[in-house]
């Protein structure tokens, strides 16, 4: 539908800023409870009108009420049986349609351009690591206000120093999250530093993008380093790049392992209780959190192999499994940690949806990802997305946080606008030319 007015084309751009921004606004919430109420609502709830006002007409994919439908008849049955309880379900369900809505329509006004609300989102992304360089200048200068954003923002974790220097967080509630959202900035601008060319974002905005993702000092951002260069290397296939990119992830790996403590704890608690040398109750908490969050995932598919026990099931899940662990007096320290998101999606997914739900995101991830060798663009997006999917399978289980929701409907239109351009790729090929 194309945009009749310069004042609608304003109302869009608009919006398009702000739902692409909320993006990173996951430490700014209004209220905790049953139901958390983040400030990006307030941007949603007007951008939702607006959107049933403007299009007359709407329509609902055939595929995608299918899947719905499965997974209410699924969750209910799991509500009777004990597994869950109403409540969750209709906030997790209720989540999905409400963010899935809102960048569905989102899309639809760009005219399901990616690029468009792809180069918005790395815009923000450039901002947000000015936000994080200046957070560490301030720290170094003793100027608290500069980097210790918890003083008027509760939810932001000022963290602990590491070589010196502050765990950066920018308008992130923790380094972790940083590192996530950043991901597919991250994989654009290694692009841009590594390459000749600019693509979407100049190379002083990846450089800055980089230095600020170092600084967080994460493990899940450095985690995305690696999954970077993987998937870089998936791409290009070249020895050169090969070789290169294999030396600067076991440098940096040894680097992170051998000068960043926190790092260094979690690889070593988690090689000590996988080996046996250490029990649930003598490692740090975000082990604990990991291993117990996959012990009560595994629990939760034995029993429920198929469709799992339920959207919004997991934290009832953990509840019930977890003393088959270890005595929750034991673990009081750390008992309930990530219990609502699992810890991550790949546990989260498996543990409320089952074997047929982890199948069905893995073959959406495989039927849609466009390579280096489909489009000369586009796989880039695609790619860049891809990171962030790994990241939250790996360490961040919350459905609608880093606007992962986003992220679904860009890489699918991704691979649609591929298919599309290369259709018309072909067709002009096929012009003869004009004598």
């Amino acid at each position: 539908m194309l945009l009749r007015s310069r004042n609608i084309q304003k109302i869009v751009s608009f919006f398009s800023y702000a739902l692409m921004a909320n993006i990173f606004f996951g430490s700014l919430i209004l209220s905790k409870g049953l139901f958390d109420l983040y400030l990006n609502i307030l941007f949603i709830i007007p951008f939702l009108a607006f959107c049933f006002l403007y299009f007359r007409r709407l329509s609902i994919n055939k595929t995608l009420l299918g899947v719905a439908l499965l997974v209410i008849v699924s969750s209910v049955l799991n509500i009777l049986w004990g597994n869950s309880y109403a409540i969750l379900f209709f906030k997790i369900f209720g989540g999905f349609v409400f963010y899935g809505t809102a960048y569905y329509f989102l899309f639809r006004l760009n005219g399901n351009k990616v690029e468009r609300l792809f180069i918005i989102y790395l815009r923000i992304a450039y901002v947000v690591a000015l936000i994080g360089i200046f957070q560490e200048i301030s720290y170094l200068a003793g100027f608290k206000l500069g980097y210790d954003y918890s003083l008027f923002l509760s939810n932001i974790r000022c963290q602990g120093t590491t070589l010196g220097l502050l765990q950066v967080t920018s308008i992130l509630q923790e380094p972790a999250h940083l590192g996530s959202v950043m991901a597919p900035a991250f994989f654009v601008s290694v692009l841009n530093v590594m390459g000749q060319k600019n693509y979407f974002i100049d190379k002083k905005a990846s450089w800055l993008i980089l230095i600020c993702t170092l600084l967080s000092f994460s493990l899940i951002a450095y985690l995305g380093i690696i999954i970077v260069f993987g998937l870089l290397l998936l791409n290009y296939k070249k020895a050169r790049f090969m070789v290169f990119a294999v030396i600067a992830v076991a440098v940096l790996s040894g680097f992170a392992y051998k000068t960043l403590p926190n790092i260094r704890l979690r690889v070593n608690d988690t090689a000590a209780i996988f080996f046996g040398k250490k029990t649930i109750d003598q490692v740090n908490l975000s082990t604990l959190s990991f291993y117990s969050n996959g012990f009560v995932a595994y629990k939760s598919v034995v029993n429920n192999p198929v469709f799992g026990a339920g959207l919004g099931s997991h934290s009832v899940s953990y509840d019930r499994y977890l003393p088959e662990l270890i005595d929750p007096v034991k673990i009081a320290h750390g008992y309930g940690l990530n219990k609502q998101d699992a810890c991550g999606l790949f546990f989260r997914i498996i543990s409320e949806t089952g074997l047929l739900g982890m199948f069905a995101f893995i073959l959406f991830i495989i039927k849609f990802y466009v390579s280096r060798k489909k489009h000369k663009y586009f796989w880039i997006m695609s790619n860049a997305i891809l990171c962030l999917f790994i990241l939250h399978l790996l360490r961040q289980g919350n459905y609608f946080y880093s606007g992962f929701i986003f992220f679904v409907w860009g890489y699918y239109f991704t691979y649609k606008n591929m298919l599309r351009q290369q259709k018309k790729d072909n067709n002009d090929d096929l012009v003869p030319a004009t004598l």
